[in-house]
């Protein structure tokens, strides 16, 4: 059982069945918990790019035990626990091709809590058993309560914590638990790496994939701001009417965004913008698009419910402090009987629905956060047939300009602006990689046209090994199954039947690996071109904001006289001319021709070239 995760032959480093920042998140894991450095690790993911898929992921090749995920809440408990439900096909290790033989799937169990002495030797077997226990936070440890985890557990029942949405774990039940727990291996997660309180979470960020990454690669939704106000906006204050700048001078900010807030007018205006862009979308797009919103308090809720009713849209609105109403609600909502859901401090994260494509703020936030998890919630991607990209796939956060949260915008508009340099900067890359030398040789052509097609992680390579997968898998389990009957309608015992499947699934694994082999060191070779190309991307990115120059400016080509550079016509185009032909140079061949322990090389020769390139651009 203590060697399950070291010993299953699992399908990650080139598996294009899994997203890129999930395998680059899991091979940064590997590397950093190596000469056993065990400081807490932590992956930063925003919303939609895969996270849970890493919670899966994680364990695998590194955790040498059991392994205890923590959620703060009972929703992200409960979608965790689906995506790891091995009764069913659809589990994330089937799906994905991680793990090919359903038998050397884990055995998960979602601890609930129990009630009685019998109860508690039921979920003692069940936890003894299990390779993953799934618990929510308070199941795990409670002031209140002697039967959490942490009550009945030794202290080194498990080798590997993984905490999810991991800002919450400064709280004193989460410190509590990695107190009594003595895991070598803690990995956090989360959407911001830094708690609400401002300061960053305990632990090594490993790995971090940008909101801009994630955009650029239709992980997740782009996102706009839409923030409105009124032409005339005025304040009581001791019973006279006063404008705006009267008002900070008398009381002070958080006194006027809280009374914005709770104005029925002001709250007005944003539920009829928030309406027509509602209407707007499912006219023009082809998606069944609904509003999220998030308000002060229960009956300021109740108020927002009643205003977008009185728009004509079905409107709901949930609060932990119901829970069997509020699970009546989310259901309805997420089968689209709902136009609108409004929530109290209950839906700001782990709540996932691919068509909230607006989120409607009627409330201040003071810290980024929960601002961030709150428009975490219409991110999420619609991947349905037909979808018009530039309208269903861009989600839209709508709120009132006196609450005060362009600073928190800013926190996106940065991140889209860096998507933007970003892309360039890739777009640089690959037109570097063809540049021509200035010497030329003459050229007959002759005869027929023979084609050859390069891919770049694209459809050929990775997809060509998936059918392949998928095929051998198919065509034995058809076969198995038809065996299987035969040896029934024979007389055959169960046992002798069980025996027989174990055998052959065991021979499919030998076969996959065949497979495997075959186009292992391509796969290797692509991989390790995208982990470098996506290196070069991020370094040459910092390059341009530690020295404070435009990408797409001329300061570099403008004042060279090296003939090789003479075709760039901005500073990014330089500079990747720069960083590919001086690596073709001391490599000895182009990148066509580099095998792994030249893109190794590679990555050591990069540093010296980038303090090069830093030095050209402060001396231009």
């Amino acid at each position: 059982m203590g060697k399950y995760f070291k010993e299953t032959k699992t399908f990650i480093s080139n598996n294009i069945s899994l997203r890129k920042p999930q395998r680059l998140a899991h091979k940064k894991l590997k590397d950093s918990f190596e000469g056993e450095n065990y400081t807490h690790k932590i992956i930063v993911l925003p919303t939609g790019a895969g996270k849970t898929g890493v919670i899966g992921l994680a364990p695998y090749e590194i955790s040498e035990g059991k392994v205890l995920i923590i959620t703060p809440s009972l929703v992200i408990r409960e979608g965790i626990s689906d995506d790891f439900d091995t009764r069913t096909q659809y589990n994330f290790w089937t799906e994905r091709n991680v793990i090919l033989n359903d038998e050397n799937l884990p055995s998960v169990y979602r601890f609930a809590g129990y009630n009685t002495p019998g109860d508690k030797k039921r979920v003692t077997r069940y936890l003894d058993n299990a390779d993953i226990v799934i618990a929510n936070i308070h199941k795990v440890y409670s002031s209140n309560s002697k039967k959490t985890l942490r009550d009945i557990l030794d202290e080194d029942y498990f080798d590997m914590i993984i905490i999810d949405e991991a800002h919450h774990s400064a709280a004193n039940s989460w410190l509590k638990t990695l107190e009594h727990f003595s895991a070598k291996k803690i990995v956090k997660l989360t959407a911001t790496p830094f708690r609400s309180d401002e300061k960053e979470l305990d632990g090594e960020i490993i790995y971090e994939y940008s909101m801009a990454d994630a955009i650029n690669n239709d992980y997740i939704k782009n996102v706009v701001s839409e923030d409105y106000t009124n032409e005339e906006l005025k304040f009581i204050v001791d019973e006279e009417t006063v404008d705006k700048e009267t008002a900070l001078d008398v009381m002070d900010k958080s006194w006027v965004t809280r009374s914005v807030a709770y104005s029925r007018e002001c709250s007005k205006t944003i539920v009829d913008m928030s309406e027509q862009t509602l209407k707007d979308k499912r006219a023009n797009g082809n998606a069944h698009h609904q509003i999220i919103a998030v308000a002060c308090g229960i009956q300021h809720a109740k108020q927002i419910k009643e205003l977008y009713e009185e728009t004509g849209l079905s409107a709901e609105y949930v609060t932990s402090e119901s829970p069997e109403e509020a699970e009546k609600s989310i259901i309805e909502f997420k089968k689209g009987q709902l136009d609108v859901l409004v929530n109290v401090n209950m839906l700001g994260e782990g709540f996932d629905h691919p068509n909230i494509s607006i989120a409607a703020i009627f409330r201040p936030f003071r810290t980024l956060p929960p601002y961030a998890q709150f428009i975490g919630r219409a991110l999420r991607r619609i991947n349905e047939p037909n979808t018009i990209d530039d309208i269903d796939n861009v989600a839209h956060v709508v709120y009132h300009k006196e609450l005060d949260l362009d600073e928190l915008w800013d926190y996106y508009t940065g991140q889209k602006e860096k998507a933007e340099r970003k892309k360039g900067i890739l777009r640089e890359y690959d037109e570097s990689i063809y540049e021509k030398d200035s010497s030329v040789g003459q050229v007959k052509a002759d005869g027929g046209v023979v084609k050859t097609t390069k891919e770049f992680l694209s459809d050929g390579v990775g997809n060509q090994y998936r059918k392949a997968l998928e095929d051998v898998i198919r065509e034995r389990d058809a076969e198995l199954k038809s065996t299987s009957e035969k040896m029934k309608a024979a007389g055959i015992s169960e046992e002798e039947i069980e025996d027989f499947i174990h055998q052959q699934r065991r021979k499919l694994e030998q076969d996959i690996d065949a497979k495997a082999n075959k186009l292992r060191d391509e796969l290797i070779r692509e991989e390790l071109h995208e982990i470098h190309k996506e290196d070069i991307a991020n370094q040459v990115e910092l390059l341009f904001e530690r020295a404070d120059v435009d990408p797409k400016g001329d300061d570099l080509p403008s004042k060279s006289a090296n003939p090789i550079y003479s075709s760039a016509k901005t500073n990014d185009a330089y500079v990747m001319m720069y960083i590919n032909y001086n690596l073709k140079q001391k490599l000895k061949r182009g990148i066509d021709e580099w095998e792994t322990y030249d893109f190794d090389e590679a990555r050591k020769l990069l540093p010296d070239l980038i303090d090069r390139l830093y030095k050209k651009l402060i001396e231009r």
